[in-house]
């Protein structure tokens, strides 16, 4: 069921602002509109929470954007992600 961005950034524990920041940032993508609303997935929440997680670990959103990317279908570099993390850590 898809959600409004009150209820992303609710499944995701942010502000609506925090969202629209991230989506600014190129950290979440911007969904198409249906009906001027947008909507947002299963895979936007996991996205979301993951960049969340990310942040409390100590990751700056840089190396965040860059673990995303990463992890993209058919980006997933196994020695690239650990070599992100390493020099994060």
């Amino acid at each position: 069921m898809p959600l409004t961005i009150s209820q992303f950034a609710a499944a995701g524990d942010v502000g609506v602002e925090t969202v629209r920041f991230y989506q600014r940032k190129g950290l979440l993508p911007v969904p198409d509109t249906g009906a001027g609303i947008r909507r947002y997935g299963e895979a936007d929440v996991r996205r979301l929470r993951f960049i969340r997680m990310a942040q409390r670990a100590g990751f700056s959103l840089e190396e965040i954007r860059q673990l995303l990317e990463l992890y993209e279908p058919g980006g997933t570099n196994k020695a690239q992600i650990a070599a992100t993390i390493s020099v994060a850590i």
